[in-house]
């Protein structure tokens, strides 16, 4: 009998070779596809979060007149509480008093009862409580919890998050401690400016933004750290455009912070500038309730007269 023998076809080498790099190269043009929507999917997320924070501080004005203070201390190297508080709410800031209209109903009632007990608000213990609505997704140290309060392992000084209020387009401090207590944005020591108080026009002048986290490593870097804002850390100035490089000047931030994010330390003439992981800009929340997204390519002038409420500069197009 005759065999019949069947014969099978199989890859060469080299078509093998052109398959594998047809599939690299549509990996290749894939991936920063991928990447672009994760990143527009994120800035969408954080945007929504500033418009969580701004109804959120609308909401308090409501309430209570007038926007939360900063900070109950001046900023200095002390973090010194004046009249007519002397100490009694050192270590907050705006970030507790918004908690209510955040959705944090429960937490802000355990913190109120704490704090009026008289003890020191760096004793909360629910300070590492992670508040997703404060935390930028495209920060990857968001959320922060651990700190280095006497080296790792001791007590932290709990949340940190990625948003902060405008203090204005200046220093938050000079040599005396009372000048933080009167700068031109709307968030700074002390404040309890009102609606009207921003004669530059809401849809002008810039109430939030975004700044970037420092994980601690071998020092303390408060930048984002709500539960102990003495240095006002939870502001942000628009004295510089986003994203620069020009390093930060503030009292306690570590020596080593990250590249994005740098800062040289100093107890006067202390600033933050706005800073994110998105490309080409950060998000903003105006005082009108709305969120832009602010290029780094943004003419200079205009940011500084975003962050006055009352200087009656031109902001011009952003």
């Amino acid at each position: 009998m005759l065999s019949l023998q069947v014969r099978r076809r199989g890859f060469t080498l080299i078509e093998l070779l052109v398959v594998i790099a047809i599939i690299a190269i549509l990996i290749g043009l894939l991936l920063p596809a991928v990447q672009k929507v994760r990143e527009a999917a994120a800035r969408m997320k954080c945007s929504n979060n500033l418009k969580q924070i701004s109804l959120g501080l609308h909401n308090y004005h409501d309430s209570n007149g007038n926007f939360p203070h900063a900070t109950y201390n001046y900023i200095d190297g002390t973090g010194s509480t004046p009249p007519p508080y002397n100490g009694k709410y050192d270590r907050r800031c705006w970030a507790q008093d918004v908690w209510p209209y955040l959705e944090q109903n429960a937490l802000s009632t355990r913190f109120e009862s704490f704090s009026n007990s008289g003890q020191s608000t760096l004793g909360f213990p629910d300070m590492g409580t992670v508040i997703p609505v404060l935390m930028c997704p495209s920060d990857p140290t968001s959320p922060k919890t651990q700190t280095y309060w006497g080296g790792f392992g001791t007590p932290t000084q709990g949340f940190s998050g990625n948003y902060v209020l405008c203090a204005g387009n200046g220093y938050f401090n000079d040599t005396n401690p009372a000048t933080s207590a009167n700068l031109n944005g709307i968030f700074y020591a002390l404040s309890k400016t009102k609606i009207t108080d921003i004669s530059d026009g809401t849809s002008n002048t810039a109430m939030s933004s975004e700044l970037i986290l420092s994980p601690d490593t071998d020092g303390h870097d408060i930048r984002g750290r709500y539960h102990n804002p003495a240095h006002s850390g939870v502001v942000f100035s628009t004295r510089l455009v986003p994203n620069n490089m020009v390093p930060d000047q503030f009292d306690w931030c570590q020596a080593t912070p990250v590249k994005r994010a740098p800062c040289i330390w100093t107890g006067q003439y202390m600033f933050v500038s706005a800073r994110s992981y998105h490309t080409n800009g950060v998000n903003v929340g105006l005082a009108d309730g709305s969120i832009r997204f602010i290029s780094n390519s943004i003419a200079p002038a205009s940011w500084l007269a975003m962050g006055s409420r009352n200087g009656g500069e031109v902001v011009g197009d952003f």
